[in-house]
């Protein structure tokens, strides 16, 4: 969504690039919601009815990254149980979407390098090679450059990677487009939880746009739902929307105010699952900011939560969290 001139200038490159079946390098900062961009490309795109498989690198341990993309054989890798063809293998005839790709691991990219030469996949060395016709989009919020001046990023996959280069810009460098955004994720949270119309004050329209949203799009995404949820009448103030201000409202009386209008309709039900429905969906929150908090390193997060890295890795594949 958006009309300022910067966005219309990323929807301009996606006309331009979606076509021509390139490999594209979308960058911007986290919250920039770079899978939509990815998404657009191939909604647009000749390979429109194939698959469009997304892998969320940051939240993957290295080990584990050249499994997920080119398969493997059963107990030939730590943790496979059963043989898996790959998410290259999956996405044949369609779009590849890899997120933090500066992520990857030196062996993983080697790997990958040689495919995108190649075009031949092999889950491992010996094995008869296949050729997957694959589109490959990548993104990345960090500095690529940075990267390959340390080392830590190879200089000839980035250029296999980054034929075309869209850079999303930063929310507040689109300030005429927060508002829509703003009224657009008011309008979704409203019909979600049903709490009946509402709309922004003056003053908290003056906070939407002078606010920073250093967390982009994401964070404004978040502010709003938290502030529709929170507020008891049909105007947002400006005190809703505080991002790092959750007011006096405790864990208590936000589950009073939130559940108070579907009770007596659950009650009615023989089994409604309330229990089970509520926790899940707290500990998913949870889950989703201890992960971003820590830049998707799921070691930091288990110990952030007390909890076993098994039982965190399990979790987040149980409930498809992405950072």
């Amino acid at each position: 969504m958006g009309k300022s001139p910067k966005i219309l200038a990323v929807f301009r490159e996606i006309r331009r690039v979606a076509s021509k079946d390139l490999p594209v390098l979308i960058s911007g900062e986290s919250g920039t919601y770079k899978e939509l961009i990815a998404r657009a490309i191939h909604d647009n795109s000749p390979r429109q009815e194939r698959p469009f498989i997304a892998v969320p690198l940051s939240s993957m341990p290295e080990r584990l990254a050249a499994v997920e993309l080119f398969g493997c054989e059963k107990g030939t890798a730590v943790g496979s149980r059963e043989k898996t063809a790959g998410r290259i293998r999956e996405a044949h005839g369609g779009t590849l979407f890899l997120d933090e790709i500066a992520e990857l691991d030196g062996d993983t990219q080697e790997k990958l390098f040689s495919f995108l030469q190649s075009n031949e996949c092999r889950s491992r060395p010996g094995d008869t090679p296949i050729t997957p016709n694959v589109r490959m989009i990548s993104a990345t919020s960090k500095n690529l450059k940075e990267g390959m001046s340390n080392g830590q990023f190879r200089k000839d996959l980035c250029a296999l990677l980054s034929v075309a280069h869209i850079k999303i810009p930063p929310l507040r460098d689109r300030g005429e487009d927060i508002l829509p955004i703003a009224k657009y994720f008011l309008k979704e949270a409203v019909t979600k939880f049903d709490t009946g119309p509402k709309e922004f004050s003056k003053e908290a329209r003056d906070f939407l746009v002078d606010y920073e949203w250093p967390g982009n799009i994401r964070e404004l995404e978040n502010a709003v739902r938290k502030a529709v949820i929170l507020s008891n009448d049909s105007v947002i103030g400006k005190k809703d929307l505080l991002v790092n201000d959750v007011g006096s409202c405790s864990i208590e009386e936000f589950l009073e105010e939130k559940l108070k209008r579907y009770l007596k309709e659950m009650m009615k039900l023989e089994r409604c699952n309330l229990y089970e429905t509520v926790l899940s969906e707290v500990e998913k929150s949870l889950l989703h900011i201890i992960l971003r908090e820590t830049g998707g390193n799921q070691l930091r997060a288990a110990r952030a939560l007390g909890i076993n890295r098994n039982t965190l890795r399990a979790k987040i594949k149980e409930y498809k969290i992405h950072v």
